[in-house]
């Protein structure tokens, strides 16, 4: 769904229930949902709703003592979000015992749903069959159990989060913040985006995109175009233009524009201010270099330049940034 799509409308969420979920893999994301509809330009959704969809309608009682209402499923309206919440303990039970969600998952995939599975929830949608060829990843408690049952899955162990189309696995409910981040740049604008993101977690590791985390290009199979990438992060500080760039890998600089483009999505100038934009948070998190310095370090002789450009693309300037992610401290218990 587009933001075309939501204009004036409500964003419905659907959360499968049962009682063995974790509450925080429904709420969690709804307040980000929620709190990005109110950041959004413009106001374009009225309001988010929450469905809790259970095998029966009534009050539902979770193993930790919580209490919900929850409707039953009833042929219900495809929503625009489906949650499928993390699992307490074994997944195993769940899917003995709550074989209903099976097909409400079937139907928000093919209905056009975009669909979270949070935790050991990614075995109920593989159970479906939705990721047979496709990439996933699950609570690392149960990694092994995930790829013995589901061998047409290909597991990512090293991925907090996978997608596979509209279908996002996410490992832990830790991550969900990071998805849901990602989801209100796709349901509204990056603007939006990075709005929550400095609103719930400055401290976000790296913003999920759609391949693997920790990695500023998008997957593709242009070994040449890989090998500008490489050289472009390894020398942050003084990179080749792109007429260096392109002999080095036997090209014109026109071809080797066209192909970056068509690989990674942006051009070399926007992937090499991103890379730099990345190793400045983590030199501002983790280093006491001065922001001055930490601009020289990854290629930024102008600070000025440097602020502008870390605030355009993160949303806040790099010493309010320092501030929020070194926020946090605490003392020794007894000290």
């Amino acid at each position: 769904m587009s933001i075309e799509a939501l204009n004036t409308k409500a964003l419905n969420i659907a959360a499968l229930v049962h009682p063995r979920i974790l509450a925080t893999s429904i709420t969690l994301p709804l307040e980000i949902l929620r709190a990005a509809a109110q950041a959004s330009p413009g106001r374009s959704v009225a309001q988010v709703k929450l469905t809790l969809i259970a095998r029966h309608s009534g009050q539902l009682r979770l193993a930790d003592g919580l209490q919900l209402w929850a409707d039953e499923d009833d042929g219900m309206q495809i929503p625009d979000v489906l949650i499928v919440p993390a699992i307490w303990r074994n997944p195993r039970w769940v899917m003995h015992h709550e074989q209903w969600q099976f097909d409400v998952i079937d139907r928000c995939i093919r209905g056009g749903s975009w669909v979270c599975c949070v935790g050991s929830g990614s075995f109920l949608a593989a159970e479906t069959g939705a990721l047979d060829g496709a990439e996933a990843t699950t609570h690392w408690h149960w990694f092994d159990d995930f790829e013995h049952r589901f061998p047409k899955v290909t597991l990512r162990r090293n991925q907090l989060i996978t997608q596979s189309g509209r279908l996002f696995c996410v490992g832990s409910v830790n991550s969900i913040a990071d998805l849901m981040v990602y989801l209100s740049g796709l349901l509204f604008s990056r603007a939006t985006a990075l709005a929550i993101e400095n609103q719930f977690s400055p401290e976000i590791r790296r913003r999920f995109s759609p391949h693997a985390l920790n990695q500023t290009h998008a997957a593709h199979s242009d070994e040449p175009v890989m090998d500008v990438q490489i050289l472009l992060r390894q020398n942050l500080q003084s990179p080749p233009d792109l007429s260096s760039l392109a002999n080095i890998v036997g090209m014109t600089a026109r071809t080797l524009s066209r192909r970056f483009k068509q690989a990674v999505g942006m051009t070399t100038g926007e992937y090499l201010n991103n890379l730099r934009v990345e190793e400045a948070r983590s030199l501002l998190h983790h280093s006491n270099l001065s922001v001055a310095e930490v601009g020289w370090s990854v290629g930024y002789n102008n600070p000025s330049a440097f602020s502008r450009q870390f605030r355009r693309q993160v949303g806040v300037t790099p010493r309010q940034y320092r501030t929020a992610v070194r926020g946090k401290t605490f003392s020794p218990i007894g000290g």
